[in-house]
């Protein structure tokens, strides 16, 4: 299963845009959207940059994967509870 996310484009060069995730700088293909500009926030997956969002759009692709993070974390258990 591949995983898509929202992310910023901070530069570009001939093939690659280097992206701003949550603070992490990772390359992405720009094979499938050479348009893609410097500021553009883009959906990512698999290290491509499938299209362009609209920076609503990221902040609530980036809080909804947080929430699904946030509820599949394992949870403490306490001693002598169901495990």
């Amino acid at each position: 299963m591949c995983m898509a996310f929202p992310a910023r484009i901070v530069a570009l060069d001939s093939t690659d845009a280097i992206i701003d995730l949550g603070g992490h700088r990772r390359r992405a293909s720009l094979l499938l959207r050479p348009e893609v500009d410097v500021d553009d926030w883009v959906l990512v997956a698999a290290g491509t940059v499938l299209r362009r969002i609209d920076a609503s759009e990221a902040r609530d692709l980036t809080r909804a994967l947080a929430a699904a993070m946030a509820a599949t974390e394992p949870r403490p258990t306490t001693p002598g509870g169901p495990r």
